[in-house]
C-alpha cells in the first residue's frame, strides 16, 4: 500500500489491484488452515505475518485520522474485484482476520503480538475506534472475551499479550455512548474465576490448599491479575475508573491481597500482583476522584499499605538477592506508594489522627526494602533506579519530618543515595536522576531555612544528624557548584538547592570558595574570587521564588565568567 501521504488517482488503482490480491489470500490461507498439518505450517506462519504487515500500511493510508479515507478511485477497484466498497467493510475484513488470529495460532506469539498491535492502533483513532463498535466481531468479542473463546489467554507464553488485549478491548467499551454494553455484563467473565479463588483462599476447595489446587489457583490468579491490569489501564477517566473501582472493592480487592500471603516468594504472582496495584492507584489523567463524602480514597490506600506491608515483610525475611525475586518486586513497590502519595485522593493527615497506623506501616516498610539495596545494585539496574529516587523526592517534599526524625544511620544512608545521584549529569546516564535528587534536597534544605527559629522536633533530629556528619552539606554544595559548571542540559534544576545550602552553611561556602581559588594559578586566583563573590549580589536571606530566580541568574553569569578566563 501507498505511504500516508495522498496519492493520485494512479496510485490509488494499484493499490486497489495489490490489496484486492491479499485479500483474495485470506480465503485461501483460512482454507489451509482448516487441514489437519495447517496450524503448524511454516509458510502459512509467514503469510499470516505478512499479512499483518499489509494490514498495518494499509491502516496508515486508508483508515487512521489522518488517511484519506474517501479513496474513491481505491474502493472503487476493490468492489470491482472483491466486493469491498467502503472502509468499515474492510475493517470488518480485518477485524475478523485478527480475531480468527487469536484462536488459529493462540501458541504462535509473534502472530498473537502483532495482531494484537494491529488491533491496538485501529482502536487508538477516534473515527476507527467508533467503526470498531459497529462491527458483529468487536460486540461479540466484548460479550464473550473468556478463555474458551479466545484461546490465546490460556497461554502461558501470552502474558503481557493478556493484558494489552484487555486494554484495547476496554477502551473499545468505554468509546460506546449509547449504553449498548452494559460494564457488568462486560467485566461478567472474570466473575466465576475471583469466585474460584476466593474459595481457595477461604480453605474450601475439596482439594485444600496444595498440591492440584494451589496449580490451579495460581495459574487462575497469574492471568486474572494481568487482565484485570488491561482493564485498568483502559480506565481513561473518572466516570470509567469509577466504575471499576465499585465492581472491584471490596468484593475482590482484599480477596487479591491473599496472593502474596500464599505466594509470597513467587515472582510469577507478585509481579503481575503488584503492577496491577500500581496501575489502581495510578492517578493519571486525574481518573481517580471520589466525591468529597467517599471514603474511597482513604479504602483505596489502606488496601494497598496491606499489600506492601504483606509482601513487603517477607520479602526482607528472606528473598534471594537477584533482580527477579527481589529488586523487581522492590521497584514495583517503590512506584505504588509513589503514586499514592503524590496521587492527590488521600488525605493522609487523618491516618495519624485517628490512630490508622497504614501509612506510617506502609513508610517503613518500604523506605526498609528501598534500603536493603546496596548502592552498587542500586545504580546497577534503572528500572529501580527510576523508581527509588521518585520515591525519594515525594518523601522529601511531602513527609520531610518522618525523614528527618529517622535513625542517622538510615538519613546518612539516604544522603549518600542522593549523593551519588547527583552525580548522574550527563548522557548516557538518565539525567532525571540528578533532577530528582536535586529536588529532594531542596526539599529538606527549605524545611531547614523556613523552620530555623521553630522548636520543631524534626529539625532537632536533623541538627543530630549534622552534628554527628557535619560535612554533609558543605560536600553537597561542593559538588553542585562543581556541576554548575559542566554544560549539563538541567542546570536550572541543580541550581534549586544551591541557595538553601548557601544561606544555611555559610562557613562552608566561605571554605569552598577558598578551596577554589588555591586550586588555581595565581594569575586566575583573583579572578575567580571576585566571580564566586557575584554570585550572591542582589540576593536576600530567603528563598522566595524571585530571589531564587536572582540566584539562578548569577549562577549563570557565574559558569560563563569562569569559562571564559579559564579559556583565555
Amino acid at each position: 500500500a501507498r505511504g500516508t501521504s495522498r496519492s493520485s488517482e494512479e496510485h490509488e488503482l494499484l493499490d486497489g489491484d495489490l490489496c484486492a490480491k491479499v485479500f483474495q489470500t485470506i480465503k485461501w490461507i483460512e482454507l489451509r488452515q482448516s487441514l489437519p498439518q495447517g496450524p503448524s505450517s511454516a509458510t502459512l506462519q509467514r503469510l499470516e505475518l505478512a499479512l499483518l504487515y499489509v494490514f498495518q500500511y494499509f491502516r496508515k493510508a486508508y483508515i487512521g485520522e489522518q488517511s484519506n479515507v474517501t479513496s474513491t478511485n481505491l474502493y472503487s477497484r476493490l468492489a470491482e474485484r472483491v466486493g469491498i466498497s467502503d472502509h468499515m467493510t474492510v475493517m470488518d475484513v480485518i477485524m475478523n482476520k485478527t480475531m480468527s488470529n487469536l484462536k488459529v495460532w493462540a501458541r504462535h506469539g509473534e502472530i498473537v503480538e502483532k495482531s494484537l498491535n494491529l488491533f491496538q492502533e485501529l482502536a487508538s483513532g477516534y473515527s476507527s475506534s467508533k467503526t470498531l463498535l459497529k462491527l458483529n466481531v468487536i460486540v461479540l468479542a466484548l460479550q464473550h472475551h473468556g478463555p474458551s473463546q479466545l484461546p490465546f489467554l490460556t497461554v502461558s507464553g501470552n502474558p503481557r499479550n493478556r493484558t494489552n488485549f484487555y486494554m484495547t478491548l476496554t477502551r473499545i467499551l468505554l468509546m460506546d455512548d449509547n449504553g449498548l454494553m452494559d460494564f457488568d455484563a462486560y467485566m461478567s467473565p472474570f466473575v466465576p474465576v475471583l469466585q474460584h479463588l476466593n474459595a481457595f483462599f477461604n480453605g474450601q476447595m475439596p482439594g485444600g490448599t496444595d498440591g492440584p489446587a494451589r496449580e490451579e489457583a495460581k495459574s487462575l490468579v497469574m492471568g486474572v491479575l494481568r487482565d484485570l491490569r488491561g482493564v485498568c489501564i483502559g480506565m481513561a477517566n473518572r466516570r470509567a475508573y469509577t466504575m471499576f473501582f465499585d465492581w472491584l472493592y471490596p468484593d475482590y480487592l482484599p480477596m487479591l491481597v491473599k496472593a502474596a500471603e500464599v505466594w509470597c516468594y513467587d515472582s510469577q504472582v507478585t509481579t503481575p500482583l503488584l503492577k496491577l496495584f500500581a496501575e489502581i492507584v495510578h492517578n493519571k489523567c486525574q481518573r481517580v476522584a471520589f466525591e468529597s463524602s467517599s471514603p474511597n480514597g482513604i479504602l483505596l490506600f489502606r488496601e494497598a499499605s496491606r499489600l506492601l506491608v504483606t509482601y513487603g515483610r517477607r520479602i526482607l525475611a528472606g528473598a534471594p538477592l537477584t533482580y527477579k525475586d527481589r529488586y523487581k518486586g522492590i521497584s514495583i513497590c517503590l512506584l505504588i506508594l509513589s503514586r499514592c502519595l503524590s496521587g492527590g485522593y488521600v488525605n493522609f493527615g487523618v491516618f495519624q489522627l485517628y490512630g490508622d497506623s497504614a501509612l506510617s506501616d506502609a513508610l517503613d516498610t518500604v523506605l526498609q526494602l528501598s534500603l536493603s539495596i546496596p548502592v552498587a545494585e542500586l545504580m546497577a539496574y534503572p528500572k529501580v533506579m527510576r523508581a527509588y529516587f521518585p520515591f525519594q523526592e515525594i518523601l522529601f517534599h511531602n513527609h520531610t519530618p518522618y525523614l528527618c526524625q529517622l535513625e542517622t544511620s538510615v538519613f546518612m544512608q539516604i544522603m549518600a543515595c542522593l549523593q551519588h545521584g547527583l552525580k548522574w549529569i550527563n548522557p548516557p546516564h538518565d539525567i532525571s536522576i540528578s533532577s530528582e535528587c536535586a529536588s529532594a534536597l531542596y526539599h529538606l534544605v527549605d524545611f531547614r531555612f523556613r523552620n530555623s527559629k521553630k522548636d520543631v522536633p524534626a529539625l532537632t533530629a536533623l541538627s543530630k544528624h549534622l552534628s554527628e556528619n557535619t560535612l554533609m552539606f558543605g560536600s553537597l554544595l561542593a559538588l553542585l557548584i562543581e556541576s554548575a559548571l559542566d554544560d549539563c542540559p538541567n542546570q536550572w534544576a541543580l541550581s534549586r538547592p544551591m541557595l538553601g545550602l548557601i544561606l544555611t552553611n555559610p562557613e562552608a561556602f566561605e571554605q569552598i570558595k577558598q578551596q577554589m581559588c588555591e586550586s588555581l594559578s595565581a594569575d586566575h586566583r583573583e579572578r575567580m574570587a571576585e566571580a564566586l563573590n557575584k554570585l550572591m549580589d542582589g540576593v536576600n536571606r530567603n528563598l522566595e521564588s524571585r530571589n531564587r530566580d536572582r540566584f539562578t541568574q548569577n549562577l549563570s553569569a557565574f559558569r560563563h565568567d569562569v569559562k571564559a578566563f579559564m579559556q583565555a
